[in-house]
Parts: C-alpha cells; sequence; structure tokens
C-alpha cells in the first residue's frame, strides 16, 4: 500500500487577457450639484484607475510507485516521491479602456533527488509569467480588444494550447493578439513567440536556479481561432515555424494544424463532443545540431464522447481517442503527432510525477463519471484502457488499464483540498525493463486563493 499524505494544493488565478473584460467605470451624480458639475466630477472620477491584487498558493505530495513507461534501473528509482509548491501573485489596473497586468509565478520542488524526468516544466523560480497591456474599445462594431506583453491563455479543448492547471507551471508566450467579432462569431487572431522556460539544464533545475524566460525569434506561432455564438463550434488554424540558431537548438519544425470541435446537446441530458485535428509539414527526427535531415509531417487526432446526466448530482460519458504514431525512425515521414502548447492531464492523468501518456500513438477507449453532490464537493473517477496506434517492433501493442479517482473539497471560499490515485494495470506492451509491475500512484493537496 502506499502512503497518502495530505497535500496543500492551489490554483492559479491566471486567466487569458480575454477572459478578464475590464468593467466600465459609472459615476452617479449628486442631486445637487449642477449638471456641469456632475459632469466635469464624472470626467475625472473616470480617469482614475482602480487596482486589484489576487493570487494563489499551491502545496501538493506526490508519490510513483513503479514507473509507467519501460525503464531501467540504471536510468531511475522504482519509487518517486515529490513536494512542489506554485506561487502566483497577479496585479492589475483598470483605467477606462486600458488594463494592465503583471503576474508573478514561483515554482518548486522538493524530495525529488536524481530524478531524470524533473524539469523546467516543474520548476521555474520568481518568474514574471505575465506582463501585458489590453485595449478594449467600446464604441467598436468588430474589435473587442488587443492585448500586446507577454500572455499565457487557454483555447478550446486545450489539446492544442493550454495553461497548466495541474502542472506545476505555464505555457507562456510574447506577441499580440486580436480579438474580433463578426455576427456573432468570435474571431481571435494572434502572433507570438513561446517562451522558453530556463535554465533548462537538470543540474539547475534541481537547484531550483533561476534565470529570466525568454522568446526567441527564430520560434514563431500564429494563426487564428474562432468560436460560433452558440459557442458549441470552435475552429483552431495554426502555423508553428522554428530554426535553430547560435542560442536555440529546435526540431526546426514547420507545421500548420488545423482542428474543428463540434459539441451538439440533444435530449434534455445527453451531450456529443467531437475533436478532428489535421497537422502536416515538415520536421527533423530530433533537435541536434547532427540531423539536418527534413522529413514530412503527416499527423492526426480524434477525440470524441457522448454523456447523459444519470442522476441530479452525476454526469457519466464514454470516450475514445485515436492519435497517429511513428514505430519507423527510418522512413520519409514522420506520423507522431505533436500537440504543440497543450496539455493533456485532463484526457490522460496526472502529469508531473506520474507522467501521464502522451497524447501520440494512442487508441483509448474509457469512460469517465463527475459527481457534484453541493457545490464544496467534486469527485471524478475514470477507466481508460490504452493501445499503441503503432507498436515498436516486437512489442505488443497493448499498453494496459488505468484507474483514476479525484475528490476536490471547498472546505471554506478561498482554500480548496485534493486528493486522487491512480492505478495502471500494465499490458503486454509496457510490461518491460526492470519496473514490469503495475504502477500505483497518489496524490494529495491543498489550494489557497487570496
Amino acid at each position: 500500500m502506499l502512503p497518502c499524505t495530505v497535500t496543500v494544493a492551489a490554483f492559479a488565478c491566471t486567466a487569458s487577457a480575454s477572459e478578464e473584460p475590464i468593467s466600465a467605470v459609472s459615476v452617479a451624480s449628486s442631486p445637487n450639484s449642477s449638471s456641469a458639475d456632475s459632469l466635469k466630477a464624472q470626467a475625472l472620477k473616470s480617469k482614475a484607475p482602480t487596482f486589484d491584487i489576487s493570487g494563489s498558493y499551491r502545496l501538493r505530495y506526490e508519490h510513483l510507485n513503479n514507473p509507467i513507461f519501460p525503464s531501467s534501473s540504471e536510468d531511475r528509482a522504482q519509487v518517486n516521491r515529490r513536494v512542489s509548491s506554485r506561487l502566483l501573485v497577479k496585479a492589475q489596473a483598470n483605467w477606462d479602456v486600458f488594463n494592465a497586468t503583471l503576474e508573478l509565478a514561483d515554482s518548486r520542488v522538493w524530495l525529488d533527488d536524481n530524478d531524470p524526468t524533473l524539469t523546467s516544466s516543474q520548476v521555474n523560480t520568481l518568474e514574471p509569467l505575465q506582463f501585458f497591456v489590453r485595449y478594449t474599445p467600446q464604441d467598436s462594431q468588430y474589435l473587442k480588444g488587443i492585448t500586446a506583453g507577454r500572455i499565457t491563455f487557454d483555447h478550446g479543448s486545450r489539446r492544442l494550447i493550454g495553461q497548466g492547471v495541474y502542472r506545476n507551471t505555464k505555457n507562456a508566450f510574447d506577441g499580440v493578439l486580436v480579438d474580433y467579432q463578426v455576427s456573432d462569431w468570435n474571431i481571435r487572431g494572434f502572433y507570438l513567440l513561446p517562451v522558453s522556460r530556463l535554465p533548462s539544464d537538470s543540474g539547475a533545475v534541481a537547484d531550483a536556479e533561476r534565470a529570466f524566460d525568454k522568446s526567441y525569434s527564430e520560434r514563431e506561432f500564429f494563426g487564428l481561432y474562432i468560436t460560433s455564438p452558440d459557442n458549441n463550434v470552435k475552429l483552431q488554424s495554426y502555423w508553428l515555424k522554428e530554426e535553430d540558431s547560435a542560442k536555440l537548438s529546435t526540431k526546426n519544425r514547420d507545421l500548420y494544424t488545423l482542428s474543428v470541435d463540434y459539441t451538439k446537446p440533444f435530449a434534455d441530458t445527453w451531450k456529443a463532443n467531437i475533436e478532428v485535428i489535421g497537422q502536416t509539414g515538415t520536421s527533423r527526427q530530433t533537435a541536434s545540431a547532427s540531423d539536418t535531415t527534413e522529413l514530412d509531417v503527416e499527423s492526426w487526432l480524434l477525440h470524441a464522447n457522448i454523456g447523459k446526466k444519470i442522476t441530479d448530482y452525476t454526469f457519466l460519458r464514454g470516450e475514445i481517442d485515436a492519435i497517429s504514431g511513428d514505430n519507423d525512425s527510418s522512413d520519409n515521414t514522420i506520423s507522431d503527432f505533436d500537440s504543440l502548447y497543450g496539455v493533456r492531464r485532463f484526457d490522460f492523468g496526472p502529469t508531473d510525477v506520474y507522467q501521464a501518456m502522451p497524447r501520440r500513438n494512442l487508441y483509448t477507449v474509457g469512460a469517465r463519471s463527475v459527481t457534484k453532490p453541493s457545490k464544496e464537493h467534486n469527485i471524478m473517477v475514470s477507466y481508460k484502457a490504452m493501445w499503441y496506434q503503432k507498436a515498436p517492433e516486437s512489442v505488443d501493442n497493448f499498453i494496459g488499464q488505468q484507474l483514476e479517482a479525484r475528490w476536490r473539497w471547498q472546505i471554506m471560499p478561498s482554500l480548496r483540498l485534493a486528493i486522487g490515485a491512480a492505478y495502471l494495470l500494465k499490458g503486454d506492451g509496457f510490461e518491460r525493463g526492470d519496473y514490469p509491475d503495475d504502477s500505483q500512484f497518489v496524490f494529495t493537496g491543498a489550494l489557497y486563493t487570496f
């Protein structure tokens, strides 16, 4: 049996600029003042900026016995324990049609010696996560906002662009977002430079050293995100272009990605969703400087689910995933799906210590229930069977069966506790290496917001 230790976890109050509309400042005039004095007072008060500070602190404990992926004892230990913390502090100034935001983040870990899975995705000390200015015109029929600076945000299903919620750090970008509305369709165009978390070498990460995160002009990310008036149709059209430089080693990806996401509520209590993503372009197999061969990319993803509210408190749904993979590095094509800057926790399980399956080379079938017996409690239980879409040579294609459960308790408005567990019953495809036994994982934590 694994130890079940209570953690303290925190959720970040970080939302995208588009999710934080600027409130209009309204001033009521005194009934005893003259009309001219009232207008003058309103004009003066409307120019006064308003300020707000918010944030969160999360502390979480995780314990894993038997790594999921086939591994040797020389590469990693059989048991991995980790305590992680994430502090977020956001300051905002609103002035008429302008908003200025600064958010600081500090992500750290403990009890995690010599862990090869520890990267800058878990450790990023004292970093300005966001600093941007947003202009939201009040008198434009089409233009709804312009945001410039360093930002973090979600798009659609979050399978291509998303903030990390469970993960200890978040994805950030430098650039410009422009939001339009045409015939009640919301259209966002953007040009961004993805931010690399620094330092990136394992020794500096383990020692929690800090360095200012940077973006590079050699890596560009731009495109469109479009949603229908009822938010049931979401379209994503993205280009990612990168090339090596003296300070940046890349796969020289030149990718075009198109996603169509459709949701259909029906029969009062049913809801269905399907997302289809296609990806094409060129890339190298690795980021090594000696790898100069450009290969064609042809990859795809399909996710679908259908669910029904089975009680007043419980929603149950079935889920399938089909994601292209590659088991032949000697041909001229890459068919491994690239999830760009998406997150995977909500589809495949906890990340960080557990290291859930990546979003590539997978077939999955599963079910998930979410029960909310009261506004304070949220219980999720899921089951998923997984296969390789293309198994490695001489390896069985059955990965295993995963059971997961999570309970959140909003003990007070500012404090939420959580506890969860996952169990991977390994199939023949993963019963390899020095740890062929089933993977067992627990986490517990708490989140304080202010």
